[in-house]
């Protein structure tokens, strides 16, 4: 993400918003998933939660990454990790 220095203030606070959202909510998906994960027993249910942790983790590291490199202000201690 560019950051443009005549962008419309309120276009930039929109996406700062909209980062940080989607990050609370893969965190909340990642804590539900692994309590999930730690109650089933059925193996193929348990490869499918795998497969989730990791699409869940990914997809985080995609949104801290935005965040750093469009510096969003709003982000800097989610859900006990500091970024």
């Amino acid at each position: 993400m560019v950051i443009d220095l005549f962008a419309d203030k309120n276009a930039v606070q929109k996406e700062d918003k909209m980062i940080t959202n989607e990050t609370k909510r893969v965190i909340n998906e990642m804590k539900k998933t692994r309590m999930l994960f730690n109650e089933v027993t059925d193996p193929y249910e348990i490869e499918s939660l795998i497969y989730r942790m990791k699409e869940l983790e990914l997809h985080y590291s995609f949104l801290i990454k935005e965040a750093k490199l469009g510096k969003v202000a709003s982000i800097d201690y989610l859900g006990g990790v500091i970024i």
